[in-house]
């Protein structure tokens, strides 16, 4: 293996000899090599600047490619939200809209746990058990008003008694939550989503997934409303 080794470095030794030009024509061979001077520990200037470049450079690839991982996330996301928006749109049944909301978020988003909690007590009541009604005027959603007035999903993590009215006994495993408020600034209620990972729902992350799909489920929430006063009229 030694013998191997030392004859490919002797054929790279004769190649580049023999073609000087060859680290002209690809830069970015050269940008990897670590080249030291005969010079004991004093360090030239120029090989401080190449390796400050080679630094960035690598940073430079490094963010590069986690916006990459990024935006092929966020196009993932965005084909699945056009693609549940279609789905949702034929269903008629509150308790199937629901459910199948509750088993794409899920699946789709990683999510632990689901609470979605509505004013309305009768499309909460069709809406199935996976639906919580709560009042608008109930007392404890005075420590949620602060969040549902930003009127869009904010995502960290809830207090200990926060995460008790959301999530009853699971609150406990729940170390992060994306808070959705449905309807302008909330006025058909919220929807909850909770991880057992600290750093899954963090304060700043993009929450324009959730916040579009919150329109979809305000809509359908606002034609649910017409109806029934069209029904009581």
């Amino acid at each position: 293996m030694d013998d191997d080794n030392t004859s490919l470095k002797e054929v790279v030794a004769t190649y580049l000899r023999k073609n000087p030009e060859f680290l002209k024509e690809f830069p970015d061979v050269l940008e990897t090599l670590h080249l030291n001077h005969n010079s004991g520990v004093a360090v030239s200037l120029i090989e401080r600047q190449v390796e400050q470049l080679r630094r960035k450079n690598e940073s430079l690839n490094r963010q590069l490619n986690q916006l990459v991982q990024v935006a092929a996330e966020n196009e993932q996301l965005m084909t699945r939200l056009h693609q549940l928006t279609l789905e949702l749109m034929l269903i008629s049944s509150r308790k199937e809209f629901f459910t199948h909301l509750g088993n794409s978020l899920l699946h789709d988003f990683k999510a632990d746990i689901l609470q979605i909690c509505l004013f309305d007590q009768d499309i909460a009541r069709d809406a199935g058990e996976d639906v919580k009604h709560l009042r608008a005027d109930d007392p404890e959603m005075e420590a949620f008003q602060v969040h549902l007035d930003k009127d869009r999903s904010v995502c960290g993590r809830l207090g200990e008694s926060k995460l008790e009215f959301l999530f009853g006994s699971k609150a406990r495993w729940v170390q992060s939550t994306a808070l959705v408020p449905l309807g302008e600034k909330g006025e058909h209620g919220m929807m909850a989503i909770g991880s057992s990972d600290d750093a899954r729902f963090y304060p700043g992350m993009g929450t324009l997934f959730l916040d579009l799909l919150a329109n979809v489920i305000a809509s359908s929430l606002a034609s649910g409303e017409e109806l029934e006063q069209r029904r009581s009229a």
